[in-house]
């Protein structure tokens, strides 16, 4: 039986291990630290940094809110003011189970 995974059934931001603990629809759950979803960042300024090879991961993985984005994403805002990346489930879960290479060339 094929499970349609999205929208999430529950979506937690955890600020003390900075991680987005996501639950699925099939009941499978992630934990993405904040360091993985800085580092796949898909805004655009984060895209053309790391097309010319530019370091994109700051000091700074500590996330500070998660803003859904319709039933289609999220958006992450991170401490050090970093708000422009939006997240979309599909993209999410390729993070979360290792599979990002699917959909960027990182």
């Amino acid at each position: 039986m094929n499970v349609n995974l999205y929208p999430p059934k529950k979506l937690r931001l955890n600020k003390d291990t900075f991680e987005l603990e996501i639950t699925w629809q099939n009941d499978d759950t992630h934990r993405i630290s904040g360091e993985d979803l800085r580092r796949y960042c898909a805004c655009s300024s984060c895209r053309s940094r790391q097309l010319i090879g530019v370091h994109l991961l700051t000091d700074c993985s500590e996330m500070v809110a998660v803003n859904l984005i319709a039933n289609e994403a999220v958006q992450i805002v991170f401490a050090d003011g970093h708000n422009r990346g939006i997240f979309p489930w599909p993209y999410l879960n390729a993070i979360a189970v290792g599979r990002v290479k699917d959909f960027v060339n990182v």
